[in-house]
């Protein structure tokens, strides 16, 4: 897309108004580049300063004499972009993969099954999420995501920070798509656990008559069964149960509305006993684990992203990207980030190799040590006997092949985790654990 003005001073806001004409545009145009020009001789500074990865404005400034004055352009703005390098989660253009996960959570969004969706941290769980969000939108959906990390974890009991925290973003999303909130406005900032349901049928009785459907997203469900700190089956946080209790009555007395669990932990849905009451969510809810990026899919994050920053990467490089990285979205996103960092931006054509990638390994390694470590620590915080079993194999795989009649359940856990492969009977610890 090419935006002109004919303003001498550049206004943020109209940049704005280019960048909001670049989203909705109808026909297919690149999502995150467009050029600018305006007679404003600070055009150049000031688009580099509103300009982010995700919009980036190049103004449009060519040498008339210079043939390659354009292609210049594009590569000193292209080239010095690390589309890679990701520490939040992703998506839309930027989402890649899991698109058989994302197709079933959309259809249990229908069909009001409640799923939950578990792996490690900075798998990609919450992009999952805000990207079943984005997909929703033209689908009258009313989402609402919370992330359950920021509220006080057990033994404190959350319930009454979370039901609180809930209804203000249901009025914050109801308004935003100017639908009815009366009966949740009118609730006290803290209501409790049955006055919220309450209010909340008498509202989806209104949105069902239009169409209307609300999701809820629980972000870290982990936070509110810390295994470590309390016995989460017969430990004394019965509001917690109670309040699950509230949504699994919401979704089968309505219509129109159901949630999504997503965490490390799947004892939310898999245990019998929760805190003291039967788990409403034994049996009930379905459990999903987002695994690491099959080679197909990660091959196409790192063609297309690269292909954004003007690199072609090598068949041989794709395949040492993903045997590094064991095809874990966050590594191989930062591995390859690592590798972009050192490939040359004064030429007209990047390339990126096997040689490449592997020339970075060894220091990659040590800066990314620290993350998986705290990426393992999370695990054997919140899954005791997995944890156990997990030091076993590391120390002595004949041993742990020994347990693992015994301890079955932890083994599939582990398994679903990504944390360790079987072979024909053998086990062995993933990629991931190679490289603490």
């Amino acid at each position: 897309m090419i935006f002109y003005s004919p303003h001498e001073d550049l206004q943020g806001r109209t940049f704005q108004a280019a960048a909001r004409e670049l989203g909705g545009a109808d026909r297919s145009v690149t999502p995150d580049i467009f050029f600018m020009w305006s007679p404003d001789r600070r055009l150049q500074i000031k688009l580099n300063d509103w300009s982010r990865p995700a919009k980036l404005a190049i103004p449009l400034l060519i040498d008339d004499e210079d043939e390659l004055s354009l292609i210049t352009l594009l590569r000193d703005y292209i080239y010095a972009r690390d589309l890679f390098y990701m520490t939040t989660p992703v998506y839309g253009a930027s989402f890649f993969g899991r698109r058989t996960l994302l197709q079933s959570m959309r259809d249990d969004v229908f069909n009001q099954r409640v799923t939950g969706v578990f792996g490690l941290r900075k798998s990609g769980k919450t992009s999952i999420l805000m990207q079943l969000k984005e997909e929703l939108q033209e689908d009258k959906v009313v989402t609402v995501l919370m992330d359950l990390e920021a509220f006080p974890s057990p033994p404190e009991d959350p319930t009454d920070d979370i039901v609180g925290d809930l209804r203000r973003r249901l009025i914050a999303e109801l308004k935003a798509h100017k639908l009815r909130t009366q009966e949740l406005s009118q609730l006290q900032e803290r209501p409790s656990i049955l006055d919220l349901k309450n209010a909340l049928q008498a509202i989806l009785k209104h949105l069902h008559k239009d169409g209307h459907r609300i999701l809820l997203l629980l972000d870290e469900i982990e936070y509110l069964t810390p295994a470590d700190r309390i016995d989460i089956a017969e430990g004394d946080m019965p509001r917690i149960a109670q309040l699950l209790s509230a949504l699994r009555s919401i979704v089968q007395e309505s219509e129109n509305f159901t949630f999504v669990l997503s965490g490390l932990t799947s004892a939310i849905v898999e245990g019998g006993r929760l805190y003291g009451r039967p788990n409403p969510l034994f049996s009930w809810a379905k459990a999903v684990y987002v695994k690491p990026l099959e080679r197909e899919e990660a091959d196409d994050l790192a063609s297309t992203v690269g292909g954004k920053m003007g690199i072609q990467i090598e068949p041989g490089a794709l395949e040492a990207l993903h045997e590094a990285s064991g095809g874990h979205a966050y590594l191989y996103r930062n591995l390859s980030s690592a590798v972009v960092q050192h490939l040359p931006t004064d030429v007209f054509q990047r390339t990126m190799t096997r040689a490449s990638v592997l020339t970075e390994l060894d220091d990659w390694k040590s800066r990314v040590q620290g993350n998986i470590e705290e990426m393992v620590q999370h695990v054997k915080r919140y899954y005791a006997n997995e944890a156990v079993m997990l030091d076993v194999l590391m120390d002595s795989a004949a041993d742990f092949k020994e347990l693992a009649s015994s301890e079955h359940v932890a083994v599939r856990r582990l398994k679903d985790l990504g944390l360790i492969h079987e072979h024909d009977g053998e086990f062995e610890v993933s990629v991931i654990l190679e490289l603490v």
